[in-house]
């Protein structure tokens, strides 16, 4: 697991965390817990989660993936037993972050959301500007919704 840090939303089964193209889920699972025990449903629109015959989750996402380009695994980091989901978004822009990842449940708090959209404007103009590191950039001002639009004519 990659560690609790203030760009994942937190669930009572484990975390979630995003880029402009893809989510990711973690479930905390025991550490018996082999491939067979697990079913992972991966949908255009939902994902379900079941472990020994409970259910961790199933819903509607907040967005579309791209159902081809996303899977699962199992895997162990630091003594903990975790399932990984890695799922590809369908809207891949800085303007799409995640509010949740359910449509229901799983909300980002606003805390989580702010740095999400921190992230995001990061990762845009590290795209926009190869070979500059953003990485450590203060970012304030317009960051929502992917930051400010440039209309040059």
């Amino acid at each position: 697991s990659s560690g609790i840090n203030a760009e994942y939303g937190t669930t009572e089964w484990g975390y979630w965390y995003q880029s402009i193209d893809d989510v990711t889920v973690e479930i905390t699972v025991p550490k018996n817990t082999k491939g067979k025990n697990v079913s992972v449903k991966i949908l255009p629109s939902s994902l379900s989660c079941t472990v020994f015959s409970e259910t961790k989750f199933s819903d509607k996402l907040f967005g579309s993936i791209v159902t081809d380009e996303s899977t699962w695994t199992l895997e162990e980091e630091d003594g903990l037993r975790f399932i990984r989901i890695f799922l590809v978004k369908c809207i891949k822009t800085p303007q799409n972050c995640w509010k949740s990842l359910f449509q229901s449940s799983c909300n980002a708090d606003p805390l989580t959301l702010d740095t999400m959209q921190k992230r995001f404007l990061q990762e845009r103009y590290q795209r926009e500007n190869p070979g500059f590191d953003f990485s450590g950039a203060d970012v304030s001002g317009q960051y929502q919704d992917g930051g400010p639009q440039f209309n040059f004519q």
